[in-house]
C-alpha cells in the first residue's frame, strides 16, 4: 500500500520559529576517485569529529552524526561516537555504504549502480540494515531514530522498513538534483520542504527533512525549471546557465564543505523571507581531517571549513526565529506543529 504523505510548503504564513540541524556523514576513509571498496576500512577520521562538535556547541548548534557500519565496527571511532552521544549535546542517527557493510556478496567490484541502497534486492538491502542497526545495539548505543542512505539513497520500501523499526526522520533528499551515475536519486522535481510521510500498520510517522539546496533568488520553482532547461541541448550550447549563475542567481546548498555552500549566507537571507520550517546542513566527516576528501586537502582548507562554520552559526544567532534541533528533534517538532495545524 503506497504511503500517504503531507508537504509542509506554502500551508501556514505565520510561522514564528524554524529550526535549523547540521548533519554529518560519518565513515570510513576512502578513494572517492576508485569506485566502491568492500575490504578493510580505516577510520582515523573520525576523531575529527571531537574538535567540530566542540565548535557547535560553543554556538549552541545541534549535531546530528550519521554513523555507518565501519565507524560503529572499530573500537576506537565507535569510542568517540560513544563519548560525544554520552554528552547529550548530539544525535547518532544510522548512515550506510552498502559496498561494505555485511553480508557483502562475493563479488569483483560493486558497480556504481549497487553503490544505492535502493538498487539492491529488498532481502540483500535489509540484512544490512540489519547489520547497522545490530553495530548500535553492540555498542550500548540507542536504536537510531535518524537515517541518511549512502549517496543519498532512500526509497518507499527503505522507509517501510526503517519506520517499522521506529525511525523518525529521513534526511536523505538532495533537492533539484540528480547526477549521472546509473541508478542514481533523481530529486530534480523535490523542494527542501520537509513532508510526512504515514505507512500502513506503522503507529508513528516518518518525516522527510531534505538538505538544504536552492536558489539566491525567488521563486525557486522558477529557476529550478530553467537551469533544468538550459541543461539540456540544444539550449547547453547557449551556456545561458552559466551567464545567469555569473551575474544574477546561484545554485546554493547549505553544505559547510562544499563549492555550493560559498553563499550559505546569502541562501539563509532568503530564507528568511519563504516559509521554510527548517534547514539542514552537512558535511562529511573525512572534510574535518586534511587529505581524506576531495574538499580539504590541506589544513588550510580545513580552517576554511571551520571559518564557514563559525560565520553562519554567527548569523544563525542573529535570527532569533531559528532554533537548533538535531534530526529527530526536528520530526519531532513538525509532528506537533502538524497536529496543532489539524486541531485548528
Amino acid at each position: 500500500m503506497p504511503s500517504r504523505s503531507t508537504s509542509l510548503t506554502m500551508q501556514s504564513r505565520s510561522i514564528t520559529q524554524r529550526w535549523f540541524t547540521i548533519t554529518v556523514d560519518t565513515e570510513e576513509e576512502w578513494d572517492w576517485s576508485i569506485g566502491y571498496p568492500t575490504g578493510t576500512t580505516k577510520v582515523s577520521n573520525i576523531a575529527g569529529l571531537r574538535r567540530f562538535q566542540t565548535e557547535c556547541q560553543k554556538h549552541g548548534a545541534s549535531v546530528t552524526y550519521f554513523a555507518n557500519h565501519s565507524v560503529l565496527f572499530h573500537d576506537s571511532s565507535a569510542r568517540v561516537i560513544l563519548d560525544i552521544h554520552d554528552s547529550g549535546k548530539a544525535e547518532i542517527g544510522l548512515h550506510i555504504h552498502p559496498w561494505n557493510t555485511p553480508p557483502i556478496p562475493a563479488a569483483e567490484r560493486v558497480t556504481p549502480r549497487h553503490s544505492f541502497l535502493h538498487n539492491l534486492p529488498q532481502d540483500e538491502a535489509i540484512a544490512k540494515l540489519e547489520n547497522v542497526y545490530t553495530m548500535f545495539c553492540s555498542r550500548g548505543l540507542p536504536v537510531p531514530t535518524s537515517f541518511r542512505g549512502g549517496r543519498y539513497s532512500t526509497s518507499h520500501w527503505i522507509q517501510t522498513f526503517l519506520a517499522q523499526r521506529g525511525c523518525r526522520a529521513d534526511a536523505s533528499i538532495l533537492p533539484y538534483t540528480t547526477w549521472s551515475d546509473d541508478g542514481a536519486p533523481d530529486f530534480r522535481h523535490r523542494d527542501p520542504w520537509p513532508v510526512r510521510r504515514v505507512f500502513e500498520n506503522v503507529n508513528h510517522p516518518l518525516w522527510e527533512i531534505p538538505l538544504t539546496l536552492a536558489f539566491t533568488r525567488q521563486p525557486w520553482s522558477f529557476w529550478r525549471r530553467f537551469f533544468q532547461l538550459s541543461e539540456k541541448t540544444p539550449f547547453r550550447q547557449f551556456k545561458c546557465a552559466g551567464i545567469v549563475e555569473r551575474l544574477f542567481v546561484q545554485k546554493t546548498w547549505l553544505n559547510l564543505e562544499h563549492s555550493l555552500g560559498e553563499r550559505c549566507i546569502d541562501l539563509l537571507k532568503i530564507i528568511r523571507k519563504t516559509d521554510l520550517p527548517c534547514i539542514n546542513f552537512t558535511l562529511h566527516s573525512l572534510s574535518l581531517v586534511p587529505g581524506l576528501s576531495p574538499y580539504t586537502r590541506t589544513s588550510a582548507d580545513v580552517e576554511r571549513l571551520y571559518s564557514r562554520l563559525n560565520n553562519v552559526l554567527t548569523f544563525l544567532n542573529t535570527c532569533p526565529e531559528f532554533q537548533p534541533a538535531t534530526v529527530s528533534e526536528v520530526a519531532d517538532h513538525l509532528e506537533r506543529k502538524h497536529h496543532a495545524s489539524s486541531r485548528n
